[in-house]
Order: structure tokens, then C-alpha cells, then sequence
């Protein structure tokens, strides 16, 4: 027998074993989740990425075989992956690429998936883009990391392999395609500030609108009221711009427990940003029914409603799931194209100058429409002619 056969019969020997520690692991019942962490843990501390892909492997067949509960091997599976994005280095790296991204192939888990995973980027742009670890990304999970990316402020268009696939992505036709490859002005509010505190992040804090405007309240006086006065805004709301302005906080509806108000209006005389307070008082909105205190309003840069749309798309509802970076990234734009009037089918660099030339406010959520739990927010525009306005207001509860 030669010393090759030996050893592949000795690597077999210690692959079978390992196999049959997993299958012990994950056959011990409720113990299994809470044992299997403190294994993954020291696994991966220890450099183990053998034994981690060893596992990613048996939870996915194990939920492919069906029959069984497979939320357990979904929560294995992040906390696998969870340790893996955090460890440094080629090593972790290439064995965070080889673990199935879902317990579930294919369909929209998967999709998920790779969006969550592409959401914490590590040190990947040459391994994942260059293949150099000879694992072949799935376009989607390229087309989200890129983004991703992006929202980090990486000088995507000065690295010519991830410059090249963006332009793969618009030849395709890729849903993430009319995204630049580029921070427009209202995302610079994304950078981190020169003396930021170390715990900084451009998410903004749940439900708090006193966190969410960075600038008091507006205060309307009676000469305010009398010079809003010639402004009578008539509601103009039709379904297709509602449903654009919707856009960052559809999922907020469609999986769980959320409400939406998207409206417009348009006034024969033009509203002056100094009054528009005392106009939006007298607006009929669903979010405030009639005899409710009405909202009081915040000055709002186009940056920091950019946050508050974005912080809502990124982040998951009550129940569901987030939309992540990549696609909230999209969303985000897709509300700012309805807030401000553009058309579905305009560049998101010409939504990104209208949003430039409007006027931004943020309101208090402050009547009984709103569940004030974690998931409320509230923008208003005057658009750039003073005629017209848009209002955004959604919530959700557990």
C-alpha cells in the first residue's frame, strides 16, 4: 500500500468521524442549538473551517430532506456564517463562499439570503469578483455586494473589475443596474463625519423623530397662516404615485402589520418654503384625521430624509424581512422619485437633482394613526415649482 493510499485513507477516516460528531450534535434534540454555538465559536476561533463547511453541508441536506422543523439549522446556518464574516483573513473567507448561503436552494430564501450575506462585506472584492479562490458568486450576490459597497464609500469606479461588472449588470438588465456606481449628493449623509464616535452609523434610531431631524420644529405664526393663506392645496393622489412613494416601506405592508398614507397635492399659487408650515396644517391628511393636533414640522436636509427612507428599507418590519442595502438602496430612490414627481422611467441622476431642488421636511408622528412602537416615520416635500406637495407617512406594530 502506498503512502498515498494511507493518507487518503486517513483523511477519509477523520472526515467520517467529523461528519458523525455533526450528526450527534444536531440529533441531541432542543440541547443541539445551544451546544452547536458554543462549537461553531471555538471552531472557527481555532481555525477549524474543515469542520464549519463540514456542517453547512449536513444542515442543508438535512433541510432538503424535509419531514422536520428546519428553523433550527436557519439559525445555525447565520450563526455560522455570522462567526465566519467576523474572522479575518483568505482562510475564513473561503469558507464563509463554500457554506450554502439558505438551508433552502434556490427560490426566494435563497435570494434573501444572499442579500443578507452581501449586507457585511469583509475584505472580499478580490475573492469574489476575481474568483480567486475558485468559487464561483452567484450574479445576484455580486450585484448586492457591489451596492453594498457603494453605501460604504468605496471608489467603486476606480477598481476595473468591479467597474466592468456594474456595466455587466446594465447590459443585463439587472434590477440593480439603474443604481450608480457612485454616492449622488443626498447619500454623502452616508460618510462617516471626520470626528464621529466610533458606534456611528447613518441608521437612524427607530421612532424617534427627534433623532430623526437634526433641526427644531417649526413654530407657525399668524402672519405664516396669512401669507399661506392664498395657497388651497386640492388632493391630486393617483394610485401609480403612491405606490412609488411607498416604495421604501412596501414591506412594512406586505409582511407584516404595517399602514401607508402616500398623498399629493397641488396648489394654482405657489407655497414659499418660509409658510409651508402653516399650509401643511391645513392639508387633509389620512395620517392626522380631521380634529387631531396636527404635525409640527421639521426642516429636513434632501441627506437626512435620505437616511430616514433608507434606514426604513434597509431595516426588517415588525415581521419579514429587511431589504438590506442593495435593494433598499433601490427602494429608497424609487420613494424619493415618487416624493418628488418624477417620472417611473427617469434616471435616478435626474430624481437625484429634483431631489436636490426641493424643499424637505419631517414630521412629528403624532397622532392616534401611528402605533408608536418601533417602525413610524413621517417626510413631506415642496417640490421645486411651490405648487406641488407630497406627503409620506407609514407605521407598523408587533
Amino acid at each position: 500500500m502506498s503512502a498515498g493510499t494511507i493518507v487518503r485513507h486517513s483523511d477519509s477516516t477523520m472526515y467520517g468521524d467529523t461528519t458523525r460528531r455533526i450528526e450527534e450534535l444536531l440529533d441531541g434534540g432542543s440541547s443541539a442549538v445551544s451546544a452547536l454555538g458554543e462549537e461553531i465559536r471555538h471552531r472557527v476561533s481555532s481555525g477549524d473551517f474543515e469542520w464549519t463547511t463540514l456542517l453547512g453541508a449536513e444542515l442543508a441536506r438535512r433541510a432538503a430532506r424535509g419531514g422536520e422543523d428546519s428553523s433550527e439549522h436557519v439559525l445555525l446556518l447565520d450563526r455560522l456564517q455570522t462567526a465566519l464574516a467576523a474572522t479575518q483573513g483568505q482562510p475564513s473567507l473561503r469558507a464563509l463562499l463554500c457554506l450554502p448561503v439558505s438551508v433552502q436552494a434556490g427560490g426566494p430564501a435563497q435570494t434573501r439570503a444572499e442579500r443578507r450575506l452581501a449586507h457585511r462585506p469583509a475584505d472580499i472584492v478580490p475573492a469574489v469578483y476575481g474568483e480567486q479562490l475558485g468559487i464561483a458568486a452567484s450574479d445576484e450576490f455580486k450585484g448586492c455586494l457591489l451596492q453594498e459597497l457603494v453605501l460604504r464609500g468605496v471608489a467603486v469606479p476606480e477598481h476595473p473589475v468591479l467597474r466592468s461588472f456594474g456595466e455587466a449588470l446594465v447590459t443585463e438588465g439587472h434590477p440593480l443596474a439603474p443604481l450608480p456606481l457612485y454616492l449622488l449628493p443626498a447619500e454623502r449623509a452616508l460618510l462617516r463625519p471626520p470626528h464621529a464616535p466610533p458606534d456611528w452609523t447613518w441608521a437612524l434610531p427607530p421612532a424617534a423623530v427627534e433623532k430623526q431631524s437634526d433641526q427644531p420644529g417649526l413654530r407657525v405664526s399668524p402672519e405664516m397662516r396669512r401669507r399661506g393663506g392664498a395657497a388651497v392645496p386640492a388632493e391630486i393622489t393617483v394610485a401609480e404615485s403612491a405606490e412609488a412613494m411607498s416604495t421604501a416601506v412596501r414591506h412594512w405592508v406586505e409582511e407584516s402589520n404595517g399602514m401607508v398614507a402616500a398623498q399629493e397635492f397641488w396648489s394654482a399659487s405657489g407655497v414659499s418654503p418660509d409658510d409651508f408650515a402653516a399650509v401643511f396644517e391645513r392639508l387633509p391628511l389620512t395620517a392626522w384625521p380631521a380634529g387631531e393636533t396636527r404635525a409640527r414640522l421639521h426642516p429636513a436636509s434632501s441627506g437626512r430624509v435620505l437616511r430616514v427612507l433608507l434606514t426604513a428599507a434597509v431595516r426588517s418590519p415588525a415581521y419579514g424581512n429587511a431589504r438590506f442595502g442593495a435593494y433598499g438602496r433601490l427602494a429608497a430612490w424609487r420613494s424619493l422619485g415618487g416624493l418628488v414627481g418624477a417620472a417611473p422611467d427617469a434616471p435616478i441622476g435626474h430624481t437625484a437633482r429634483l431631489v436636490e431642488q426641493a424643499h424637505w421636511f419631517v414630521a412629528d408622528p403624532s397622532s392616534d394613526w401611528f402605533c408608536l412602537v418601533a417602525w413610524d416615520l413621517a417626510v413631506a416635500v415642496l417640490r421645486a415649482s411651490g405648487q406641488e406637495i407630497a406627503v409620506l407617512a407609514a407605521t407598523d406594530t408587533d
